[in-house]
């Protein structure tokens, strides 16, 4: 065999391993989401909305994914007017309330992964999410953030995401979209999904 063909093998063996170590990276970016559902656990999707817009999305991924949906709802609810509900969303924040919350989620330990969705209110989650995630240990679930804004995306919600659940598996590549186009997001929502290996 010649030194020229050896060389060649060698390349076209490279280039082969190459493509098949490429093949599989969406298998292993979506491996922890795709074993958890051949397991047999189960899928919460978790939100909190207002105006209705992260309840949209809620409900696209759910019709996607399946398993339970519960909303985030508070005792005393908030103002329908959008700049008192601001007002009252910074007051909150700035006082580092807790929020009573009616939800209760009995059977949260049957969830081996929870989406997690919201309004970005003042740069992060809304307060009654610190409310019930303080109260709930998320343990090693895999938490999936989502969330609607007008500009600032997910702000530090991560962040704090990670602060209230520090030995849940979290993941930052999260979904997002403006407000105002939450009713047509269905196509992203899909493409997203489908990426995080999370389409049933």
């Amino acid at each position: 065999m010649s030194k020229g063909i050896q060389s060649q093998e060698h390349r076209f063996s490279r280039r082969g391993l190459l493509k098949a170590v490429l093949s599989l990276l969406p298998l292993v970016w979506g491996q922890g989401f795709s074993l958890a559902a051949e397991s047999g656990g189960k899928t919460l999707v978790l939100y909190f909305s207002h105006s209705g817009n992260t309840r949209r999305i809620a409900e696209m991924i759910h019709k996607r994914v399946g398993g339970d949906m519960v909303e985030l709802k508070t005792v005393k609810p908030y103002p329908q007017d959008y700049n008192t509900v601001v007002d009252v969303a910074k007051a909150e924040q700035q006082e580092d309330a807790r929020p009573e919350i009616s939800t209760v989620i009995p059977n949260l330990d049957a969830y081996d992964t929870v989406f997690i969705g919201y309004p970005n209110w003042w740069g992060t989650l809304p307060m009654p999410f610190f409310t019930l995630l303080e109260k709930n240990d998320m343990g090693t679930k895999t938490i999936v953030p989502f969330t609607t804004h007008e500009g600032s995306r997910f702000g530090r919600g991560i962040a704090d995401l990670r602060r209230l659940c520090p030995k849940a598996r979290i993941l930052a590549n999260g979904f997002e979209t403006r407000g105002k186009r939450a009713h047509k997001a269905e196509k992203d929502v899909v493409a997203w999904l489908t990426r995080i290996g999370m389409m049933r």
